[in-house]
This record gives C-alpha cells, structure tokens and sequence, in this order.
C-alpha cells in the first residue's frame, strides 16, 4: 500500500503540473499568485519565482495534505503519498529550470525541451506538460514538435556559441 501511494503522489503531481499551468498560469481571468509568476517567467525566459516563495507554498500543501490524508488513510499511507507528489514537483521545479539554465544531456530531454518551449515562444495555450506529454495528449493540448523557433532576446546561453545557434542542436531549434 505504501508504494501505491507514493507513486500515486508521483502521478498525480504529472497531472497537476499540466492542469495548474493551464488553468491558473493561462485560463484564469483574474489575478492569482501563480499566474503573477508565471506571467514574468513568460516575459523573461531566464526567471523563476523565488525558491522561497515555492517552498513556503509547498510546505504548506504538504503538511495540510498529510494531515487531511491521514484521517481517512494511515499515517504512513498519506506521508507516502505526499513523499511522491512532492518529490515529483522537487524533479518538475528542477527539471524545468534545468531546461532553461543548461543544455541537455541525452536526445529524450531535447524532446521534452522542444515541448516546452514550444509553449513558450509559439503557442501557450498548448503543450503545458515539463516532466510529461502525457497529460496534453490526454487534454488535446499536445502539439507535436519537430523544430522551436527561439527569439534572439529570449536564448539560452547552452543553445548559443557567441552569437549563433550552436551546430549541435540545429534541426531542433532557430533562431529569429
């Protein structure tokens, strides 16, 4: 039972990953904290909310969740469980800085790049999912990508060498 509630808290964190990107970071008419933030990672592709801010959220999610779970599941049940969905938005809040800070290791992480950026500088109303493609296939928000147009203003140092797009990963992304 414990497994199953930690990965449990792993998949459910995947789609809340998809779901609050899209419906508090892009949908939502009026103001929130999160698309506040959101709003000025998008204008400026090298910020993020300050870790402080992530963590106080996320502390406090998990200690109301564990309390809440665990007067309908044991103890140790519902610790697993919030193990998994924090842990899972722990590899997400690194994961997705890592994609914006440095150049990727292997070909899957280039795809998953390519997804998300795809969301930043074409269409953000598609391709929410960092982690996952799962859950915007799933919505109808999957768009698939062979190559990301980037803005010059808004380039990663991993993808440029000087002043031009670095050989390696041509074919997956431009410049304009």
């Amino acid at each position: 039972m414990i497994l199953i509630a930690f990965f449990s808290g792993v998949a459910l964190w995947t789609f809340l990953e998809c779901m609050l990107h899209r419906f508090l970071g892009h949908e939502h008419k009026g103001k929130n904290f999160f698309k506040d933030e959101h709003s000025l990672h998008h204008q400026k592709v090298h910020y993020f909310a300050p870790a402080y801010k992530k963590i106080g959220a996320a502390v406090s999610i998990a200690v109301l969740l564990t309390v809440t779970l665990s007067l309908i599941l044991s103890w140790l049940t519902a610790i697993a469980f919030v193990l998994g969905l924090m842990g899972m938005y722990g590899l997400y809040e690194t994961t997705h800085s890592r994609f914006h800070k440095r150049g990727p290791i292997a070909k899957p992480f280039i795809v998953l790049r390519k997804h998300h950026f795809y969301h930043h500088f074409h269409q953000p109303k598609l391709n929410h999912g960092v982690t996952t493609r799962i859950w915007d296939r799933v919505f109808g928000t999957f768009h698939r990508v062979e190559t990301v147009k980037v803005p010059r203003k808004m380039t990663m140092d991993w993808l440029m060498i000087g002043e031009e797009l670095n050989p390696k990963f041509e074919g997956h992304f431009q410049l304009r």
